[in-house]
């Protein structure tokens, strides 16, 4: 399980990261999953994004799912700043 939070979504701003932008992406990344990514779970997955508040948990499926459709559809800028959250999270270390 990885929280993240769509809410609050920090970017970074130029490829140096140097500086970041936080900003709400919960409609416009939900709507890139509704839009481009295929079926059910995909659904049920927007939907989830869409109507979260703050960070929380989705499942390593899920994860997976996020992040194809970042690298697919995404800009490299979003794509960094989901990275950053998935791997800088202390919530999101994997317990042994």
């Amino acid at each position: 399980m990885v929280k993240l939070n769509f809410e609050q979504f920090r970017l970074p701003i130029g490829v140096s990261g140097k500086n970041e932008r936080t900003g709400d992406v919960r409609e416009s990344f939900a709507d890139i999953v509704y839009m481009s990514a295929t079926g059910v779970k995909a659904h049920h997955l927007a939907f989830k994004i869409y109507e979260s508040n703050g960070a929380i948990e989705y499942s390593d499926e899920e994860v997976t799912l996020i992040v194809a459709t970042a690298e697919h559809y995404c800009t490299p800028s979003f794509i960094d700043g989901l990275k950053r959250q998935i791997e800088n999270n202390p919530d999101n270390k994997q317990q042994p």
